[in-house]
């Protein structure tokens, strides 16, 4: 008979697989809706993963035994649950995705003829490829349940909150009052609250 044991690592070698295909579908759709640049971030942007994987190395080192303790019961309803909270945020992402079209970039810009997007899931929240990812990775977090992978969302949520300064900084420039008004109206990462 097979045991718990066995089920965890199932659940996690699936989540690895999601992932894998997420993001390799994720650099196929990148390449596929490629548009010409009118505006440019500056080259501050690719420091960003640095700063995470320093905070990374940084925690490693300070709470080495605290990091793979275990803070989620092993239980084959929650990694269910955390698959199922996984998929339903890499949905949202990739929705979110599919709905931007050719304004998206992996680093801030503005496209020639950008335009602002309102609808769909950014009618929900200003930031829903964020909201999807995070709530995946929570979901991912639930199935491994080990303190680094919690960790791990608070230095992604880290990352985006400065992402996203720098993306609205080149959004009010392009769109002024009309940004700053969907700014008022929808949150940028949970609805209703932030």
């Amino acid at each position: 008979m097979l045991d718990l044991a066995f089920f965890l690592k199932f659940f996690e070698w699936i989540l690895f697989v999601i992932w894998v295909v997420f993001w390799s579908y994720w650099l196929i759709l990148a390449y596929r809706t490629r548009s010409p640049v009118k505006r440019r971030q500056s080259s501050l942007f690719p420091i960003l993963p640095i700063i995470a994987m320093v905070i990374w190395i940084l925690l490693t080192a300070v709470l080495p035994g605290l990091l793979f303790l275990r803070i989620v019961p092993d239980e084959i309803v929650i990694a269910l649950a955390g698959t199922a909270v996984t998929l339903v945020g890499l949905g949202f992402a990739i929705w979110a995705r599919l709905h931007l079209g050719t304004n998206w970039s992996g680093q801030p810009m503005i496209k020639v003829d950008h335009k602002l997007v309102r609808t769909g899931p950014y009618k929900i929240v200003r930031n829903p490829i964020y909201t999807g990812i995070l709530v995946a990775f929570a979901g991912t977090a639930l199935v491994i349940g080990e303190f680094w992978a919690v960790i791990t969302i608070f230095i992604i949520l880290i990352v985006f909150f400065v992402k996203i300064r720098m993306e609205e900084k080149f959004l009010l420039e392009e769109f002024g009052e009309s940004y700053n008004q969907y700014k008022k109206d929808v949150k940028a990462l949970i609805p209703y609250i932030l």
